[in-house]
Order: C-alpha cells, then structure tokens, then sequence
C-alpha cells in the first residue's frame, strides 16, 4: 500500500527568489508532493517543460508586488483558489508579494507556513519578511546577525 505524499506549495517572485526556492524544495520532492507557484510571465515555458516531463506542477499567478498594490486583491483570490483545490498541508516561500499574501492566508487555515529570507538581505530582514514573520509558523534567515533567537532563526545558507 502505498500512502499519498503531503501536499507542499512552494511560493515565489521570479528572479532570485525562485532560484533560492528551487534550491530548497528540489531535495523535498522524493517526500512530498510540491506544487510550485510563480508569477506567470518568467517561467510560462518551464511550466510546459515540466508538465511535459511529468517531473513538476507549476501554477501560474499574478505578479503583484508593493508597487501594484491593484494586483494584491486579485493574487489573493487565486491564491485562495489554490489552497481550496490543492489542500496544501504546507507553504514554503523564499519572497516576495505572493509568498506573503499566502502566508496572510494560510494564518485562518489549517497550514502550516515556512518563509526563508533572502539571501539579498544582509543588514535587515526583507520588507515582506517583516511582514510575515509574527504570521509564520517559522521564519528562517540566511544571516547569523539577523537571527533574534526567537521568531527569526538561523540555519545557514541555501546558496
């Protein structure tokens, strides 16, 4: 008998937040069922490579962010769509808007929520890591001296 992996939403903004979520769920994928979801500009393609491969889902989102603040009402139906039609046990985000907005969400349900800061942010914690970090089930960061041994803990570099 073979038991149903758990269902993971791996949530990122493109660009350096991907790669470092990439980094992070790509060893998670022999234990879990991960379901990547991305703006639907930058990875339109990989989501047909992947699919094509079997190897991956990859939803498509709109790509809000602090500057379309327009764009957030939308990303959060989707992103509610989401978690009704894939029941996530879990959401890991590395950033930004999307991850965020999720981890916002996932606080009135039953889903427990992972960020990792990026490694962009040396002297402070980013400004969606702020946002999220009293919402967060755990907050990781890649920098020692941002660690405060409470809600924010160190557990070394993805990169």
């Amino acid at each position: 008998m073979t038991t149903k992996k758990q269902k993971v939403l791996a949530i990122a903004s493109p660009g350096g937040h991907w790669i470092q979520l990439n980094k992070i769920c790509n060893p998670l994928e022999d234990r879990f069922d991960v379901i990547y979801v991305t703006p639907n500009s930058q990875y339109s393609s990989a989501k047909k490579v992947a699919q094509a491969k079997n190897s991956r889902t990859i939803l498509n989102i709109t790509d809000a962010s602090a500057t379309s603040k327009s764009k957030l009402i939308p990303l959060a139906f989707q992103l509610l769509w989401i978690f009704i039609k894939q029941r996530p046990t879990a959401i890991i985000s590395t950033g930004a808007a999307p991850g965020a907005i999720a981890f916002l969400l996932a606080k009135f349900l039953p889903i427990k929520t992972i960020w990792v800061d990026s490694i962009a942010n040396t002297a402070e914690i980013s400004r969606s890591g702020r946002m999220v970090k009293n919402h967060a089930d755990l907050v990781v960061t890649q920098w020692e001296q941002l660690s405060n041994g409470e809600n924010i803990v160190y557990q070394g570099s993805i990169l």
